[in-house]
């Protein structure tokens, strides 16, 4: 297709499915049962996004409009579980838990921005605003899933009895 639409949603797709499948193979790793919880609720939404962009091929192949609706509220999602109770556990669990944080807040930060040059490339206005809201939707787990990992680090210096420099 000319425009380069259906190329960046067949890509986006197959990115959510991917990031669907790293939360939900993590989810055996992690040891702290609130990180576990949260991969969980991640998997859904990565599922739930996945199904919404093959809603949106559908739609452009058919009728060139970009017009579907998607229900998720991602801004209030995780408002209803407390996250200040993340940390705990023996520091080796902490450290596999760590790890596996971070590589979710990479991938939730390469969505974003994949997400948001996509919006900056397409000269379809409709694209561009679907684009910029996909973006935004990613920036909510990287901010939130950043918020997990920098408390579960201190926590894990602080257990360690050392403050890194960094």
């Amino acid at each position: 297709m000319k425009d380069g639409i259906i190329g960046i949603l067949n890509y986006a797709l197959t990115k959510e499915i991917e990031g669907r499948d790293f939360y939900k193979l993590k989810m055996d790793s992690i040891s702290n049962e609130n990180l576990k919880e949260v991969f969980s609720m991640l998997v859904e939404m990565e599922q739930g996004h996945a199904d919404y962009i093959k809603r949106l091929i559908e739609k452009y192949e058919k009728e060139q409009s970009l017009d579907i609706d998607f229900e998720e509220n991602d801004d209030n999602l995780f408002e209803k579980r407390e996250l200040k109770e993340i940390t705990g556990g023996v520091v080796q669990d902490m450290t596999l838990d760590l790890s596996i944080l971070k590589m979710a807040y990479l991938i939730e930060d390469d969505f974003m921005n994949f997400y948001k040059k996509a919006a900056e490339k397409v000269e379809n206005n409709e694209a561009k605003e679907l684009f910029k809201r996909l973006a935004k939707w990613e920036e909510t787990h990287r901010e939130i899933l950043y918020s997990m990992y920098k408390e579960l680090s201190d926590d894990y210096w602080t257990k360690m009895n050392f403050t890194p420099l960094y």
